[in-house]
């Protein structure tokens, strides 16, 4: 006998001639001698196989033989187990197992039939084999008849149990291939998100062993590929892998799951956890079993023997019979959308996370698909650009990963040949609720980010700004004092106000970038930093949170008596006053302070424009799950230097160094436009290209999860109150007080006047919602429901600087020239009729009054019936500014 030898794991002959080893040849021959079969053979006969054989030791998991290789000798197990297994279209199939004192491997050498082995065999355990030879077998056989005996009577027993293995085989075959599902080719998890890291720590965790898995999983999160993912990786991955979904069940007369498919039904059916006998079955949906079922899942998992169904469904069995245990080496991955709990059972669970929760790892997820898809159609592979990535990032995918599946799949079909990106309406059904009724002008007007991302935006429109205010601003003081010779006065009261207060419905809060207060205010700070280097001071966000909003509210007061009492309208200097005032404040905060602190909480002007650029028609956003799982520098809220832009497509511009957002706001967390003056700093820095202007609904910052608060609804009341202090003659004429002076001459009784005339859209607003939560107990708070006065107020406003800019703004070239000193004679006009002005007046209005009801009843989430009080208060404001102005 051989000397010991250990195996390798690949199937080898499993023979060496090395010197016969007498201890070994003494320890086989008593072992034979022991054994109830290979002892009754003759002495001699015991003797020639233990000096014939090669005496083998084999590591577990080695591979003896396996299918298709020719048979070399034939082997005699002496302990340890062995398996003889077949490969088949659902997985490797057990024939048996192999104890000590059996022979294997043998049968077509003891038949005398030359061919290949059909079946495999692999050492379970630690295991001594004897092997023999061929040839010397065919001798031990001729000189020892007694050895043949008993090897046909091993045969025998042998090919009746392999015939009937196998013909149990082709029946588990037939049944189960409708279970049967692949395993994954691929050995990691796609992403690289903190959720998917953690799930590949979960799944080498429960590759380690077969306790049962619990999935608490959505439709659509993978569940077939991460349960497979675990039975390769454990020690069944050479058995088969099957899934079946309870929810599939069929159902009984009374409503019961026939779950025959699952169990077994006796002497009828046999179940899956018996047919597969090894292997792991994924479950899916289990939360849909009855009580009793989920009772004898757990039955199972703590004995290992499945309880299958007794009589006829949906009927009542007479029979009383003991259960009929079957035993099965299944390991069970159940799963659920719901929390399952399996009393004293050792499990572990696996939350597969939605795939909106997995933001980060869609655009590998994509990647992953469009390598699939473009391999299974034979063509190149296809990109998604910016836009499009940034839609898939957005969407909320209901049906998760399966979803992102099947949308790329159908947009691979849907791309012409030539292409070599997606067009976007091959995504049509990708659509974010928060970008619904939105379209990115970004995306469909590419010469505009062209624009946007050139060093000349916004910079080169400052020199304009600039060569305009500072000599209209001297003209102010120095020029011609009345209002149809001063061009300081027509460009603020005639030009710049009504075009203002008109373009809010379009751009937005866009002059606050081009402004020239913040102009000047930043040219100063660049020049004090660089005479004297320094860290500015950073801003105090709690205190200006909470009382920013009162400053701007009490600046507006202030401007508004200013300009009533003192009549600013009609005096050059004091126009050239206050602009030279909000110049300071503008200067002063940006010398002293980082970023423009001014703009976003101080200056009156910026308070306004922050509210009234909520109706606008245009937004600056960035898609918030992009810029959480896309980006980690926060470069467009922080600063940044320069990027190295890396997607396809991207602008050389894209990626610029940035000081970050001068209102200190972040794009992805913008709930309305106030905080933003398209200044576009976050379109430069951007790497990702998350930015969007969409174009959109007016007024959408109102409509959806609105936040007021109460400096701001203060100004919007002030700025409505404005209209009635504008025409406080005409209503003190109405009231009979036509006579009582209100100027800066008479202050102890003009400051008053003025002050109620301001606050009666305050008091009437107020009085109304207290009557309509009468009618209406469910009505939102004041607060809340002001807002929907936010149409009215711009319209109310515009509509009183109409006139101006109907009669005097086409007066520019003669008032510039008077201005100058120069004779106005000559040079052209362009300006309309009171009638003109009127007519555009009452469009404005009633524009207003069509378009307030909506936002109304969307803001207050409560029928137009019970809005009627505050619909009656709109039209009431309505007819009165048609009396005052028209």
């Amino acid at each position: 006998m051989n000397s010991p030898t250990t195996l390798s794991t690949q199937p080898l002959p499993l023979h060496k001639d090395e010197g016969n080893d007498e201890k070994c040849v003494q320890n086989f021959y008593h072992w034979l001698n022991l054994h109830q079969v290979w002892g009754k053979l003759p002495a001699d006969a015991k003797d020639a196989i233990a000096q014939s054989s090669h005496y083998l030791q084999v590591a577990p998991q080695t591979l003896i033989y396996q299918e298709g290789q020719t048979p070399t000798g034939v082997y005699l197990l002496k302990s340890g187990t062995v398996e003889i297994f077949q490969s088949s279209p659902i997985g490797q199939l057990l024939i048996r197992y192999r104890n000590p004192g059996d022979l294997f491997g043998y049968t077509l050498i003891a038949n005398g039939v030359e061919g290949t082995y059909q079946t495999s065999a692999i050492a379970l355990t630690q295991s001594e084999i004897c092997f023999l030879p061929k040839a010397a077998f065919h001798q031990l056989i001729v000189a020892y008849p007694a050895i043949q005996q008993v090897i046909h009577s091993r045969l025998a027993e042998d090919l009746q149990e392999y015939t009937t293995r196998i013909a149990w085989s082709q029946v588990r075959i037939q049944c189960l291939q409708s279970y049967i599902q692949p395993v994954p080719h691929q050995t990691h998890i796609i992403g690289s998100s903190k959720a998917t890291q953690k799930l590949t720590e979960q799944i080498n965790q429960a590759a380690k062993n077969l306790q049962p898995v619990i999935f608490q999983a959505q439709p659509g999160t993978g569940k077939t590929f991460v349960a497979g993912l675990i039975h390769t990786r454990s020690e069944l991955a050479s058995q088969p892998f099957a899934e079946l979904d309870c929810s599939d069940l069929p159902r009984a007369e009374d409503g019961r799951l026939n779950t025959d498919a699952l169990f077994g039904r006796v002497g009828q059916q046999q179940g899956i956890v018996e047919l597969i006998e090894r292997g792991t079955i994924l479950l899916d949906n289990v939360h849909v079993l009855s009580e009793g079922d989920r009772s004898r899942l757990i039955h199972y998992l703590k004995t290992g023997f499945i309880l299958p169904n007794h009589g006829i469904v949906g009927k009542v069995n007479l029979v009383k019979k003991p259960p009929q245990l079957i035993q099965s080496g299944v390991r069970l991955i159940l799963a659920s959308p719901h929390k399952l709990e399996l009393p004293d059972i050792n499990t572990i669970t696996i939350k597969l996370f939605p795939l909106p929760q997995r933001k980060a790892d869609i655009a590998d997820f994509a990647h992953h698909f469009l390598e699939q898809f473009c391999r299974e159609q034979n063509r190149p592979l296809l990109q998604l650009d910016q836009s499009d990535l940034r839609r898939l990032i957005s969407y909320d995918y209901p049906g998760n990963i399966g979803e992102l599946a099947e949308i790329l799949h159908r947009a691979v079909m849907m791309t012409p040949s030539g292409h070599s990106t997606i067009p976007e309406q091959a995504l049509w059904s990708v659509q974010s609720t928060k970008n619904a009724f939105r379209l990115d002008l970004l995306t469909h007007v590419p010469w505009l980010r062209q624009i946007f991302l050139s060093r000349w935006y916004p910079e080169a429109i400052w020199w304009v700004m600039m060569a305009v205010f500072v000599p209209v601003t001297v003209l102010g003081f120095l020029g011609p004092q009345p209002r149809d010779s001063s061009v300081t006065l027509n460009l603020f009261w005639a030009w710049w106000w009504p075009g203002y207060l008109f373009l809010f419905v379009f751009v937005g809060r866009l002059w606050c970038a081009v402004c020239p207060f913040m102009i000047a205010g930043e040219w100063m700070r660049r020049i004090s930093l660089w005479l004297f280097p320094r860290q500015q001071l950073t801003w105090n966000h709690q205190w200006l949170n909470r009382w920013g909003g009162w400053v701007v509210f009490s600046g507006f007061v202030a401007i508004y008596l200013w300009e009533k009492l003192w009549d600013l309208p009609h005096h050059a200097y004091l126009s050239a006053w206050l602009l030279l005032t909000i110049t300071a404040g503008a200067v002063i905060c940006s010398v002293i302070y980082e970023r423009r602190l001014w703009c976003r909480h101080l200056c009156p002007i910026g308070g306004m424009n922050g509210m009234f650029a909520k109706l606008s028609m245009m937004e600056l956003r960035s898609v918030q799950q992009m810029c959480g799982s896309q980006c980690n520098t926060f470069g467009c809220y922080k600063g940044t230097g320069p990027t190295l832009i890396t997607f396809a497509g991207a602008l050389p511009e894209e990626g610029q160094a940035t000081g970050g957002c001068p209102l200190y706001s972040h794009p992805a967390q913008l709930q309305d436009n106030r905080d933003c003056m398209l200044c576009m700093t976050c379109l430069k820095g951007c790497p990702n290209r998350s930015a969007q202007l969409n174009w959109r609904f007016p007024a959408s910052d109102l409509l959806d999860n609105h936040k007021g608060f109460w400096a701001e609804a203060a100004l919007l009341l002030l700025l409505l109150g404005g209209v009635f202090m504008h025409h406080g003659d005409r209503i003190l004429a109405w009231l009979g007080w036509g006579e009582v002076p209100v100027d800066a001459d008479h202050l102890l009784i003009s400051i008053p006047i003025a002050l109620v005339l301001l606050s009666i859209p305050a008091a009437l607003t107020y009085i109304t919602h207290a009557i309509a939560r009468c009618f209406d107990s469910e009505q939102p708070d004041y607060l809340t429901v002001i807002y929907a006065y936010l149409p009215l107020t711009l319209a109310a406003n515009l509509t009183h600087y109409i006139p101006a800019a109907m009669t005097e703004a086409g007066q520019i070239l003669p008032v510039l020239a008077q201005t100058l000193g120069y004779s106005s004679a000559g040079l052209p006009t362009l300006t309309w009729s009171w009638d003109v002005a009127q007519f555009l007046q009452g469009i404005t209005l009633l524009s207003a009054l069509v378009f307030s009801p909506y936002p109304l009843w969307r803001i207050t989430g409560r029928s137009l019936f019970s809005n009627i009080p505050h619909l009656l208060l709109m039209l009431s404001f309505t007819v009165l500014f048609f009396q005052l102005m028209i």
